[in-house]
């Protein structure tokens, strides 16, 4: 603890969240990092304050005593409601589902200049990949799952969500470094579903596939073992529901998601080469 109290404070926002003012401290910084989970708290460098959720301001407060010796009190009023809101986002780059301190893994979207959306991993896949069980793993790894289409989709919406995947997953567009091994897996989804009779032979397995252990879907499942399910799609303008909390939008549910264009009719393409700082973006 330092001798004498430091200025802090601890201010409710209208957002609900709590806003944390203190001068630069390592040893507090260190401390919020180390135990307060990334999805409570956020650095706003704009304001150049620390976002807190409110589940964690009362921590938040104990560890500024015992660091900076200041006394915050946290407020006892009531909570503000917070309403969910349907917006229209421009997502430039979408990164992986990761472990944030919640209850499941959570994927950062790029929007407006900052790291702004967060969208579960449940939500992807309920938007991706219709009528996956999520208790299921091996669902992940069906063939409709990598092209993001239902059971029930159309020849041309298998011809359609092909196009529309392998132009942003093909290596010679996309840098992301899995891109080859995911344009493969796009490419064998499709050479199998878009035949009807190696599809309807597929369907069977995929009935079959917990005791024909041989079948089509255990073969490519274990072809593709080590790669985990991820959405197909890198950038899009997308409609969601959600709830601001922290500085972002966390979305509770996706209603729409269209390719980002230009005036020549040219579609945005995002990927993160392997070393980057940041996301490169291609129109084709």
């Amino acid at each position: 603890m330092r001798t004498g109290q430091v200025s802090a404070s601890l201010t409710r926002t209208q957002s609900g969240d709590f806003e944390l003012r203190t001068p630069y401290d390592r040893v507090l910084v260190s401390a919020l990092k180390n135990q307060i989970p990334t999805n409570e708290r956020r650095w706003d460098a704009t304001k150049k304050v620390w976002l807190i959720h409110p589940s964690a301001a009362g921590l938040v407060a104990g560890l500024v005593n015992q660091v900076l010796g200041t006394d915050l009190r946290v407020s006892t009023s009531a909570q503000v409601a917070v309403k969910p809101e349907t917006r229209l986002v421009k997502i430039e780059y979408l990164g992986a589902a990761k472990d944030r301190g919640g209850s499941e893994p959570v994927a950062y979207g790029y929007a407006s200049g900052d790291w702004s959306i967060a969208i579960p991993l449940s939500v992807l896949k309920d938007w991706f990949v219709p009528g996956m069980d999520t208790a299921r793993p091996e669902d992940a790894a069906t063939l409709y799952a990598v092209l993001g289409i239902s059971r029930a989709a159309a020849a041309d919406e298998v011809k359609a969500a092909y196009r529309r995947l392998a132009r942003q997953w093909h290596p010679d567009v996309c840098r992301e470094p899995d891109a080859a091994q995911q344009f493969m897996r796009i490419k064998d989804a499709y050479d199998v579903l878009s035949n009807e009779q190696t599809r309807r032979k597929y369907d069977v397995g995929l009935q079959l596939a917990a005791q024909a252990t041989g079948s089509r879907v255990r073969q490519y499942a274990d072809k593709f073992r080590d790669l985990a399910w991820r959405p197909p799609l890198r950038c899009g303008w997308v409609l969601v529901e959600g709830v601001t909390s922290l500085g972002r939008l966390n979305v509770s549910k996706i209603l729409q998601w269209e390719d980002i264009s230009d005036e020549l009719g040219r579609i945005m393409v995002t990927s993160w080469p392997m070393g980057a700082d940041i996301f490169e973006v291609d129109w084709v």
